[in-house]
């Protein structure tokens, strides 16, 4: 296959679109495609990039842990050479925390651990609470420290003004009990932004795919140009490619492409799929330092085909301004996609028992429907966020 460039990606992807043939079916399964059997003894990651100004090497594919059920899963995913696991506190009810203790506690040493803690800016944030939490992961995790300690999904960067939350950190860093600091964000167009004179900032989390990351890469480029590190999230677009029969028999793998596609961009230093079975773990690793190539850019292209018009980009936020009733749309379906397609139901609906009665679409059924005037994809968003209270409603 040829190699595609950065460069000329664009170009070759609207190429994709309008006139590639779809990717030959394999006979097999899907799971007997992702890799030949005799690739499957050496099966390993390929690739550590340099963290930012951290001094530390991540594997370019890494692993998200916001849905498992096996430790083990998560050891076999070190086995296979990845280094960089990503949990919070909210994770599985703080279970992830707990299994990431289990699975690694006896090769700490050897590995990266980020946590995330999230904070509600209407709330009294205190010095001594914000210890505690991180003291209680980290006890969650059997560990003493945490590699990197995120602020977890702010829009923007004023909780860094509160002299308490910095303070806290500070201490815990100086404790030892905390590395390096940064956060995780749904709204990279302003954060990567702030994130330029911040210097609590040492890593960032942001949305990074196919579908919603050429307008933050200026900025990615800059962030990365500083010396943050980069890691990429919620890779997959939405994260239908499990409902799409059409993907089922590929010959190539959506999801290995998409990651071809994350890593392609040299600004971002690792990738965090959800690793939630030992099938998830063989078929990221096994893109690990492939390049992006035409064979993806098809496949890459069937399933824009398929999804474009079905999945709430929720790091877009257009249609906000445009709810007389101010619904969290884009959380409220970021919840709903948890819920159907990340195999996530209580853990959706849990996010969604803690929104705000007032950012619910508890009036959405008897309004005109802002929302979807407003959304650039042409989305049914009040039938989306009907649909999404009904699922995620005890």
């Amino acid at each position: 296959m040829a190699k595609v460039s950065r460069r000329n990606f664009l170009t070759a992807f609207s190429s994709s679109v309008l006139g590639f043939g779809f990717a030959k079916k394999a006979k097999a399964g899907f799971g007997h495609t992702v890799l030949a059997q005799s690739e499957s003894s050496a099966l390993k990651i390929k690739k550590y990039n340099p963290f930012g100004k951290t001094g530390l090497k991540v594997s370019d594919v890494s692993c998200g842990a916001i849905s498992f059920f096996e430790p083990n899963v998560l050891r076999y995913a070190y086995d296979l050479g990845v280094n960089y696991f990503d949990t919070a506190e909210t994770y599985l009810r703080k279970k992830s925390e707990t299994f990431i203790g289990q699975a690694l506690k006896d090769i700490r040493d050897k590995v990266i651990i980020t946590t995330k803690h999230g904070y509600s800016a209407r709330q009294k944030i205190k010095r001594e609470d914000i210890i505690k939490r991180v003291e209680e992961s980290l006890k969650r995790m059997q560990t003493d420290y945490v590699d990197v300690a995120m602020v977890h999904g702010i829009s923007d960067l004023s909780l860094f003004n509160n002299e308490e939350l910095l303070a806290a950190y500070a201490q815990l860093k100086k404790q030892g009990k905390i590395r390096f600091t940064g956060f995780s964000t749904h709204n990279a167009k302003v954060t990567l932004k702030q994130a330029l004179d911040n210097d609590f900032v040492q890593v960032v989390l942001v949305i990074y795919n196919h579908d919603e990351g050429k307008a933050i890469e200026p900025l990615l480029e800059q962030v990365h140009k500083k010396g943050i590190g980069t890691v990429a999230m919620k890779i997959f677009a939405g994260g239908k490619h499990g409902n799409l029969k059409s993907l089922v028999n590929q010959e190539v793998s959506y999801p290995q492409a998409a990651i071809r596609w994350v890593l392609s961009n040299p600004n971002i230093d690792c990738c965090i799929p959800t690793m939630s079975s030992y099938s998830h773990v063989e078929e990221y690793v096994a893109a690990s330092a492939k390049p992006l190539n035409r064979a993806d850019l098809e496949v890459i292209a069937d399933y824009q085909r398929q999804v474009s018009q079905h999945y709430c980009r929720v790091s877009c936020s257009e249609c906000l301004s445009a709810c007389p009733h101010s619904v969290a749309i884009n959380d409220v379906l970021r919840y709903g996609m948890y819920f159907e397609d990340y195999g996530m139901e209580k853990e959706a609906m849990s996010y969604y028992a803690e929104l705000d009665e007032g950012k619910k679409p508890l009036i959405c059924a008897s309004c005109s429907g802002n929302c979807e005037s407003a959304c650039p994809y042409g989305l049914k968003v009040k039938d989306k966020l009907i649909h999404a209270h009904e699922i995620l409603s005890v």
